[in-house]
């Protein structure tokens, strides 16, 4: 049995596509569970319609704000032994859970598996989704090779979190996912890197597979792109400075490794390659948001032994 955790505030109709996707699995022993931070009724009335028709979908209320609080929410409200997270504005394969599954059924040592996530444009982004996809990349992972991270607890290349997994004993070992950081929260993103950065620590072992396919629905247009960008900055300096408050001295070379790679590689790139302004903003971005994230962190205590923000 496999649970598959979304969580979802404010999409309206738009997860309808997601539960279509997960409705033709090929993987028949799954439940859904939507977790809704929603205001209005537009997503109930969906997620409620399939559970109608299909006793393995759930809804969720709840009045909290966050997707890593809403997919602990998630967490909790489930039993099965794997537990998958996707996203409202995807679309997951048929045989995304089987693969999946096929991962964890190989080798019982695998703590988290995450797969393939390719990008789907909408007119909303026309005009600029060529440049979009392929100077700004969002949730992309399309590396064709499986790969094994283990050892390493810098080498956090294994995926984004529209399509990642973990054994349900993993959040045992480690902890949930960090309830101030993540869309919505806080200190705003970083969820899936984090959660991977305490299970390589901790001597797990992950894989990304790209059997375990999913399609990324990329609604966003250049002003939403720019904020999402600011907010990786942000959430990117909160978990650093969480690690150091936690004595664990590898935040500081997660810091230099981001404000390099994507702040001045970024900007650099933005001039030489793509002679774009929006490409060179990007990483400056980069450059000054993660102090920002690490400043706004130390307003919260953390649990050292989870390495876990602990809200006040």
């Amino acid at each position: 049995m496999i649970d598959v955790v979304i969580p979802t505030r404010n999409r309206g109709a738009l997860i309808a596509d997601t539960l279509k996707s997960l409705r033709a699995s090929t993987y028949p022993r799954f439940r859904v569970l939507v977790v809704d931070q929603s205001e209005g009724r537009e997503t109930a009335e969906v997620v409620e319609r399939f559970a109608a028709e299909d006793d393995r979908f759930s809804y969720i209320p709840s009045a909290t704000r966050g997707s890593d609080t809403a997919r602990n929410i998630g967490i909790r409200a489930g039993s099965a032994p794997i537990v998958a997270f996707t996203d409202d504005d995807c679309r997951v394969a048929e045989d995304w859970l089987a693969a999946l599954w096929a991962e964890y059924e190989c080798d019982p040592e695998t703590w988290g598996v995450f797969g393939r996530v390719l990008p789907r444009w909408d007119e909303v982004a026309s005009g600029q989704s060529d440049w979009l996809q392929q100077a700004l990349p969002m949730a992309f992972k399309d590396d064709s090779e499986r790969r094994i991270f283990q050892g390493n607890r810098f080498n956090l290349g294994f995926g984004h979190g529209a399509n990642m997994s973990f054994r349900r004993t993993t959040f045992e070992r480690v902890g949930m996912f960090d309830e101030l950081l993540g869309a919505g929260g806080p200190l705003r993103s970083w969820p899936e890197r984090d959660l991977g950065y305490r299970v390589l620590a901790a001597g797990g072992r992950i894989v990304y597979t790209p059997d375990a396919l999913v399609i990324h629905y990329h609604w966003r247009d250049w002003p939403k792109v720019k904020a999402t960008y600011r907010d990786y900055g942000i959430g990117a300096g909160a978990a650093a400075g969480k690690y150091l408050r936690c004595g664990d001295m590898g935040g500081w070379y997660l810091l230099f490794e981001w404000l390099l790679d994507q702040g001045l590689r970024q900007a650099a790139s933005g001039v030489l390659k793509w002679r774009s302004w929006r490409k060179v903003q990007t990483g400056l971005l980069q450059l000054v948001y993660p102090w920002v994230g690490m400043v706004q962190g130390w307003r919260y205590p953390v649990d050292r032994e989870r390495m876990l923000y602990r809200r006040e």
